[in-house]
C-alpha cells in the first residue's frame, strides 16, 4: 500500500523546494499523495494544486498554524477532497509575522551583524520570510557555519535575537480552521512537551472545539512516542495521520520518510472527512 504524507513545506514558507517541485518529488518517491502545510500561509497552494492536476498526482492544500499553549504547539488545517473550496484568510497572521521579522532584523543589527533585509528576502525566494532565511544570510556573511549554529547562537529561544511569535490560542486556531471547513490535526504532538497524564484532560476539550486528527507518525517521534499517540488517538476517536514535515535542505528528513515509518494510506482521508462532518 502506498503511503500518504500530510505535512510538507515549500518555498512559500521555510522549505527549499517550490510547490511544483514538491509534487514532482513526492510522485517520484512513490507516495500516494502529499499535503502542503506551510507556516501561516497558503500562498503556495494554487501552484501546488495546479501541479498535482497536471502531473496526475493526489495533492491537498493545507496550512500549519502556531498556537500559544505549551512547548511548540502547531495545528495543521487540511482541505479534504470533495469539500467546498473556501478561502482561509491569514492576512492578520502574516502581518504579525512581518512585524516579528522586522524586530528580529533590528536585533541582529544591534548585535553588530552586517545584514541586508533585501538579501534575506531574496533568499526566501519570494515566499514568506522565516528564521531559516535569516540563518542562511548569516552563513553567507560568515557569522555561523550552519542553520543549527545560527539558531543556537542567535535565533533560537533564549538567544539574543529571538523574538517570540504572536500566536492564536488552541480554541482560536481550531475555530479559524473549522469555520472554513478545514480538518484540524494536531501536528507533532511530542513537541508540546506535556506529561502523559495531561493528555486525557486536554484532548477531549480540543476535540469538542473541533480537533479531528493527531499526527502520531512524525520524524521527531520515537517508537515509544508513536505507540503512545496512536493509543491516545484511538482512545479519543481521532484520526491517526502521518507527516514527514519535509523542509528540503532545511531539515534532514527525506520526502520518503512516511514510506519507511508509517502505515497511513489514503483511507485516512475518508476517516478525516467523516470525523469533520460528525463534529460539524
Amino acid at each position: 500500500m502506498k503511503r500518504l504524507d500530510l505535512h510538507a513545506h515549500s518555498t512559500a514558507s521555510d522549505g527549499t523546494f517550490s510547490p511544483r517541485e514538491l509534487v514532482r518529488l513526492a510522485q517520484l518517491a512513490g507516495l500516494a499523495g502529499l499535503a502542503l502545510c506551510d507556516h501561516d500561509t497558503m500562498e503556495g497552494v494554487a501552484e501546488f494544486k495546479k501541479a498535482g492536476q497536471e502531473l496526475g498526482f493526489r495533492v491537498l492544500g493545507g496550512v500549519e498554524l502556531s498556537l500559544k499553549f505549551s512547548g511548540v504547539t502547531h495545528l495543521l488545517g487540511l482541505e479534504l477532497p470533495g469539500s467546498p473550496e473556501r478561502p482561509l484568510l491569514l492576512s492578520g497572521l502574516q502581518d504579525l509575522r512581518a512585524q516579528r521579522n522586522e524586530r528580529l532584523f533590528s536585533r541582529l543589527i544591534e548585535l553588530g551583524l552586517d545584514l541586508q533585509m533585501s538579501r534575506i528576502a531574496e533568499i526566501s525566494g519570494g515566499g514568506q520570510i522565516g528564521r531559516p532565511h535569516f540563518a542562511k544570510a548569516m552563513i553567507e556573511k560568515g557569522y555561523c557555519h550552519s542553520i543549527q549554529e545560527a539558531f543556537d547562537m542567535f535565533l533560537g529561544k533564549g538567544q539574543p535575537a529571538y523574538v517570540p511569535k504572536v500566536r492564536l490560542s488552541p480554541q482560536e486556531g481550531l475555530r479559524t480552521l473549522r469555520d472554513v471547513g478545514y480538518a484540524p490535526v494536531l501536528a507533532h504532538p511530542r513537541s508540546l512537551k506535556l506529561p502523559p497524564k495531561e493528555w486525557p484532560e486536554i484532548l477531549p476539550q480540543w476535540k469538542k472545539d473541533g480537533l479531528v486528527g493527531l499526527e502520531a507518525y512524525h520524524p521527531d517521534h520515537s517508537l515509544e512516542d508513536i505507540r503512545f499517540f496512536v493509543q491516545l488517538a484511538r482512545r479519543f476517536d481521532l484520526a491517526i495521520t502521518a507527516g514527514s514535515d519535509f523542509h528540503g535542505a532545511n531539515k534532514r528528513v527525506p520526502i520518503t520518510w512516511v514510506k519507511r515509518h508509517s502505515p497511513v494510506g489514503v483511507e485516512v482521508l475518508a476517516r478525516l472527512k467523516a470525523k469533520l462532518n460528525e463534529e460539524l
